[in-house]
């Protein structure tokens, strides 16, 4: 049952005042549509998440939270490593890494990373004849990330992040920070998170924003432990809005399976297929493989295929 009365006297103007500034704050920047760079940010990391439809944000609670909400760091009960990767389109992979480790009962620290590899693209001369060295082009960021438990029921985290992107010998590079917050309660989730805040992207002398977000999200146990089920919003700078739905069932905490929708606001023309994502995993011991299927995904109208592996070490 919620503990009114100590949110209400404790914590809880923490929580209604990062729920307002996700609604109202910058996000409202209409003005800022399609002039956002870095956009591989916003791409989803961990196959468990991708196979709830990415409404992750009250549930993640492992090394993947580095992404998803640095607050869910506190779960973790000693050390994680997660790797993921998946094929997006045509020759663009993703890689993921992230390591984390409880520093004390309060505190967890991570260090992740992303790699966006968009394959080779041929050179060619002025006179159109090809050239030997093909051109090399692809996007990173490293982020070190903190979870704090500030109350039994109550975590904060942040991250802080150093983007780069590459084409040939041109470079840009940027800062940004993640703040995130998760209220725990016996049958009910709910936590904020606001990413990708920072410097302007400076590329060739040219200034782009990062692609700021921001989401809202709820998760319960409406039967039992072995089903939960999650709904999120996310709002971003440049005025797109998602609401996203996901539901996963456990055989013995064991075996998983799951599945995700989600509800492209501003596009009313695309079907409803185009939008779901189906997961499973398993978890061996201290290890655990998850995979995920999404239908025609929103971003490429290619269906994709994602893996990731977690491994739990120093319990």
């Amino acid at each position: 049952m919620l503990k009114w009365n100590f949110m209400k006297q404790k914590y809880f103007p923490i929580i209604l005042l990062f729920s307002i500034l996700i609604i109202n704050g910058n996000l409202s920047a209409q003005s800022q549509a399609g002039r956002t760079t870095a956009d591989f940010l916003l791409i989803g990391v961990g196959a468990k998440s991708a196979g709830m439809g990415g409404a992750y944000t009250a549930i993640s609670d492992g090394a993947d939270a580095a992404y998803w909400n640095p607050a869910g760091l506190t779960a973790i009960e000693s050390g994680e490593v997660l790797l993921g990767h998946f094929n997006w389109y045509q020759d663009v992979s993703l890689e993921h890494g992230t390591f984390a480790r409880k520093i004390n009962d309060k505190t967890t620290f991570a260090t992740s990373i992303t790699y966006l590899n968009y394959g080779t693209i041929k050179r060619y001369g002025l006179n159109g004849e090809p050239l030997a060295n093909d051109i090399s082009v692809y996007d990173w960021a490293g982020a070190v990330s903190f979870g704090f438990e500030v109350a039994d029921n109550l975590s904060l985290g942040f991250s802080a992040k150093y983007v780069n992107q590459k084409i040939d010998d041109l470079s840009g590079s940027a800062f940004a920070g993640d703040i995130g917050f998760k209220y725990t309660a016996p049958k009910f989730v709910i936590a904020g998170f606001m990413g990708n805040f920072g410097t302007k992207m400076n590329f060739n002398s040219i200034e782009e924003n990062l692609p700021a977000t921001a989401r809202l999200g709820i998760s319960f146990y409406p039967f039992s432990e072995r089903f939960v089920t999650a709904i999120e919003a996310e709002k971003k700078v440049d005025g797109n809005t998602v609401v996203r739905h996901g539901v996963e069932y456990n055989f013995n905490k064991q075996y998983y399976i799951r599945s995700g929708y989600n509800y492209l606001m501003d596009e009313i023309d695309r079907g409803f297929s185009s939008n779901l994502s189906f997961g499973a995993g398993v978890v061996f011991n201290s290890a655990a493989l998850d995979y995920a299927f999404t239908t025609s995904d929103a971003y490429t109208n290619e269906s994709l295929h994602r893996f990731s592996l977690l491994f739990k070490f120093g319990n």
